[in-house]
């Protein structure tokens, strides 16, 4: 437990960067486990929610199922505002929610990268089973996703393969301090074997 109390966050390289992409379906836990590394590692929390346009939110507080074609301009919306900061001196690293449920929307993500120096992009999956999440989707308040949407992004849930290597998978199927403890210890990981 100690560990999470004085984490020693690596500094922010000088050359380059990172974003790291916590995703995962709707109930994941992807806000709380974002906030919860950024706070713990100093580092810049995005909430990606907040680029979804006003027509996207009014479809998913209705339970309506979000298409490619409207998470497409989210998605362009996303990784423009994650990748137009300068590299140099004082560049800040980012823990952005990002639900990327298919790989071509990991991969529309990870274009951003090419295009902008020397950025390192990285996912962390929140994994759990659709009961799980159901659950906790009909338990939580407040929210404009409900449980109804819980099914429909698992019908077209591609979880990551093994090819795809900048992703971090973590099971949410254990206690929400657990969840936090692990993800914590894999991105310090992440970022100690990060090159300078």
């Amino acid at each position: 437990m100690s560990d999470l109390k004085k984490p020693e966050a690596k500094p922010v390289p000088k050359d380059h960067r990172w974003i790291l992409f916590v995703s995962g379906p709707t109930a994941s836990g992807k806000t709380s486990v974002a906030k919860f590394i950024a706070e713990k590692l100093n580092l810049k929390f995005v909430e990606g929610d907040d680029f979804h346009p006003k027509t996207n939110i009014e479809k998913m507080s209705h339970g309506q199922p979000l298409t490619d074609q409207d998470r497409y301009g989210w998605l362009q919306a996303l990784h423009e505002h994650a990748t137009h900061h300068p590299i140099g001196p004082g560049t800040e690293h980012l823990v952005v929610t990002c639900s990327a449920l298919k790989r071509q929307y990991r991969d529309m993500l990870r274009e951003g990268s090419d295009k902008a120096g020397d950025l390192r992009v990285h996912f962390l999956h929140l994994d759990a089973s659709e009961e799980v999440l159901t659950k906790r989707a009909a338990e939580r308040k407040g929210h404009f996703a409900g449980p109804a949407l819980v099914h429909s992004q698992f019908e077209v849930l591609e979880r990551p393969t093994e090819d795809e290597r900048d992703v971090l998978i973590v099971s949410v199927d254990q206690s929400v301090e657990d969840v936090q403890r692990e993800a914590l210890e894999r991105v310090k990981e992440l970022l100690d074997d990060d090159p300078e």
